[in-house]
């Protein structure tokens, strides 16, 4: 039986949150802030554990972020508290 991608992280979110919360990206997030004017508007789409939409909150950046999975949803508006479309 295949399983969808979307089954896989509703099935296997919470150990793919642990292993991922903490990996250090912020070379990656140095990288794409070098093309953001303050107070950019960003989307963040296929959000999984919310990490990035966190950080880039905390740097003051109005953001939207939605995911496919429904726990993926649940377990980044929790880290969040946006309110994370499932999409």
């Amino acid at each position: 039986m295949k399983i969808s991608t979307v089954d896989f992280y509703n099935k296997n979110a919470q150990e793919f949150y642990k292993n991922t919360i903490n990996v250090d990206m912020s070379e990656h997030y140095r990288r794409f802030e070098e093309y953001l004017p303050p107070e950019s508007r960003i989307l963040d789409a296929g959000c999984g554990s919310g990490r990035e939409s966190l950080y880039f909150l905390t740097k003051g950046y109005n953001l939207r972020a939605f995911d496919a999975s429904a726990e993926m949803v649940r377990l980044s508006s929790e880290l969040t508290g946006l309110s994370v479309k499932q999409g």
